[in-house]
C-alpha cells in the first residue's frame, strides 16, 4: 500500500482538528478508544442535522415510532387480535406495550445501518481531503442512532414502572444493550466500507431488512410460528437470526422479568465477537485508504 506525501494534513484523534503529518498507515493509531472525540464530533453534527429545518424538530423521532406503534397496534390487537403474553407481574399482557419493547431493537438495528451504510459516501469530500479513519463515520452516525433509541427505552421503562412491571432482570439490560450496540457497529462498519465499493449493497440491505422485519418476532409472537413448514423447521432457522434473539432477550429482561438461558446469551455473544472480527477483517484489508475508492 502506497504511502501518502507528508505534507498532507490529518485529523487529530483527541481534538479532531486539522493538523500536518505524516498520514502513513502504520503512524496512524487504529484504536477507537483514541478517536473517541472525534467520533463524538460527527455524531453530534448527524444530531443536529437530523430534524434542520423541521417545525417539530426532535419530536419527529417520537411521532413516527409512536404512529408506527399504534397502527400495528390496530391491525394486530383489534383485527388480527394477536394474544400477547402476561406481564412478569402476572397481570394481563397488552399488546401495544409488548410491540413496544420488540420494537425497541428492531428500529434501533434497522435505522443504524441504513443510516450507518451512507456514511462512508457522505464524508466522501472530507475523508478524500484529510485523514479521516474509515470507521469514524459510522461509529458516529450508529451512536446518534443510540441516543434517540435511549429516550426512545427510556420512555418504555417509565410505561412499565407506571404499570407495575418492574423486576430485578432490568438490571441485566445495559449488558444486553452492549452487545446489541457493539454488534450492529460490527456489522453497520462493514456493509458501509463494501459498499463504498459495490453501491447496489445499499439497496440490497434495504430489501433484506424489510424482509427480516417481517421474519422476526416483531409484531407477532414466536410460538404463533409452525415448528415445520413443509419440512422446513421454520421456528428455529427464526430462533437463530441474531435479530431475533435480541428482540426475545429485551422481551425476557423487560416484559416477562425472566433471564435469559445460557443458549440465548452465548449465542449473542459469539454474534458480538464474529461481528467486530469481521469488522476488523474488512478494516484491514479495505478500510485504511478509503478515502482514495470514495
Amino acid at each position: 500500500m502506497s504511502e501518502r506525501p507528508t505534507t498532507e494534513s490529518s485529523l487529530g484523534p483527541e481534538t479532531g482538528k486539522i493538523r500536518p503529518g505524516n498520514s502513513s498507515t502504520t503512524n496512524r493509531p487504529t484504536s477507537v478508544f483514541a478517536y473517541r472525540s472525534l467520533i463524538w464530533i460527527f455524531a453530534t453534527r448527524d444530531l443536529k442535522s437530523r430534524f434542520k429545518g423541521t417545525a417539530l424538530g426532535w419530536v419527529w423521532s417520537f411521532l413516527v415510532p409512536l404512529a408506527t406503534v399504534i397502527i400495528y397496534s390496530l391491525v394486530f390487537s383489534v383485527i388480527i387480535r394477536v394474544q400477547p403474553p402476561p406481564f412478569g407481574n402476572g397481570d394481563e399482557g397488552v399488546y401495544a406495550v409488548w410491540l413496544l419493547v420488540g420494537m425497541a431493537p428492531w428500529a434501533f438495528i434497522s435505522n443504524a445501518i441504513m443510516v450507518g451504510i451512507p456514511s462512508l459516501l457522505g464524508t466522501g469530500p472530507l475523508m478524500q481531503k484529510v485523514y479521516v479513519p474509515s470507521f469514524v463515520p459510522v461509529i458516529a452516525a450508529v451512536v446518534a442512532i443510540c441516543l434517540q433509541s435511549a429516550i426512545e427505552l427510556g420512555i418504555i421503562a417509565v410505561i412499565l414502572l407506571v404499570l407495575g412491571n418492574v423486576g430485578w432482570t432490568w438490571l441485566l439490560i445495559p449488558f444486553w444493550a452492549v452487545l446489541l450496540v457493539t454488534t450492529t457497529i460490527a456489522f453497520a462498519y462493514s456493509l458501509a466500507v463494501l459498499n463504498v465499493h459495490w453501491r447496489d449493497l445499499s439497496q440490497i440491505i434495504a430489501v433484506l431488512l424489510q424482509m427480516l422485519f417481517f421474519l422476526s418476532p416483531v409484531i407477532y409472537p414466536l410460538t404463533i410460528v409452525p415448528e415445520y413448514f413443509h419440512g422446513l423447521p421454520v421456528r428455529t432457522i427464526m430462533e437463530l437470526n441474531p435479530i431475533t434473539q435480541f428482540i426475545l432477550v429485551a422481551r425476557e429482561l423487560l416484559y416477562d422479568l425472566t433471564v435469559p438461558s445460557l443458549f440465548q446469551a452465548g449465542y449473542l455473544i459469539a454474534w458480538t465477537i464474529g461481528g467486530l472480527f469481521l469488522a476488523r477483517t474488512v478494516f484491514h484489508r479495505w478500510g485504511q485508504d478509503i478515502g482514495e475508492s470514495i
